[in-house]
């Protein structure tokens, strides 16, 4: 049977917006995956030593290679400097003989669009050049374009299922309860306790999920916790909390959007760069934390959600594998 390997980026990861981002493409490639044998490979962690890759592939690295398609999955991976890289993408061109043939699914780029002389390298003996990949920003559509390989921009996989017709049928009033979030590494104590105190009045019940592995520790930090229910830090968690009549308010852009597929009304507080470059794909409900003085006020109008994603690239994409 032939087989499909997926690089994981949730395997070694102190965010939960990664195992989000895994779910959500797990089915949008469920029409293509469906006839093969799926295989996984972390990306955050090596997966194979320099001499393995060198010398004599163990038999797992060989299924891989061998893997009709290689699909790298979603989050910030690409990377400017992959020399000094941070914890995305472990690879270099001694550990990469297993992966050559990779295809990009919505995958995001950190820092600029212009890679060093080894970068260029690595990606372009790494990353197929048969197939046209996809990114989800203009960073990462731009540094593939300057390597000369085909790129969509088909925005992220997480809100390849929000159409048009999906949208509607998410409640446009808010609701009595909430569930929030807010970001470990992206602290401003002001303005995050303003939010909560603004949703401890304009809800009457307050859930707060822990999608970061410091999450709780900074709530405590900045607010009275008196109130709030904290849910424990899984995707299976957040999904029953999603399962009651609910909005979303927070800082965590996957956590949001998830519940958006959940068709629950949502409110993303931008607080990074990351998140600036995919504000355009969901422009009703997605404002800056610095604008948090006016979340009382958005909370109590008609939200009309809806996204920016071109989904002709997203089906032109898709197209080019067999399912």
């Amino acid at each position: 049977m032939e087989k499909i390997t997926l690089l994981d980026t949730a395997v070694g990861s102190t965010n939960k917006g990664d195992e989000i981002i895994m779910k959500c493409i797990e089915q949008e490639l469920r029409d293509i995956t469906k006839q093969y044998f799926v295989m996984k490979a972390p990306t955050h962690l090596c997966s194979f030593n320099a001499l393995e890759c060198l010398f004599s592939l163990p038999d797992s690295a060989s299924e891989i290679a061998g893997s009709k398609y290689k699909f790298v999955c979603g989050t910030n991976l690409l990377s400017d400097r992959m020399m000094n890289r941070t914890n995305q993408w472990d690879i270099n061109l001694f550990t990469c003989k297993p992966f050559i043939g990779c295809v990009l699914m919505g995958v995001g780029a950190l820092k600029t669009d212009s890679p060093d002389f080894y970068t260029a390298r690595l990606y372009k003996k790494v990353l197929s050049k048969q197939y046209v990949h996809s990114v989800r920003e203009q960073t990462a559509y731009s540094m593939m374009k300057k390597l000369g390989f085909s790129v969509l921009n088909t925005g992220c996989p997480t809100l390849w299922k929000l159409t048009e017709e999906f949208c509607r049928e998410i409640p446009k009033e808010k609701s009595d309860s909430v569930v929030f979030t807010l970001t470990d590494y992206k602290q401003s104590a002001e303005q995050d306790r303003l939010i909560v105190e603004t949703l401890k009045k304009k809800y009457d019940k307050l859930y707060f999920w822990l999608q970061g592995a410091h999450d709780s520790e900074y709530l405590q930090s900045v607010a009275d916790t008196n109130g709030i229910e904290i849910i424990e830090p899984s995707v299976e968690a957040y999904e029953k909390v999603l399962r009651e009549d609910v909005d979303y308010v927070g800082t965590r852009l996957h956590a949001g959007i998830y519940a958006m597929r959940h068709k629950k009304r949502s409110i993303i507080l931008r607080v990074d760069k990351r998140m600036d470059s995919m504000a355009q794909c969901i422009p009703n409900n997605c404002i800056s934390r610095s604008e948090t003085e006016n979340l009382g006020d958005m909370i109590d109008s008609k939200i009309e959600t809806k996204v920016n994603i071109d989904f002709d690239a997203v089906r032109q994409w898709k197209g080019q594998f067999e399912g």
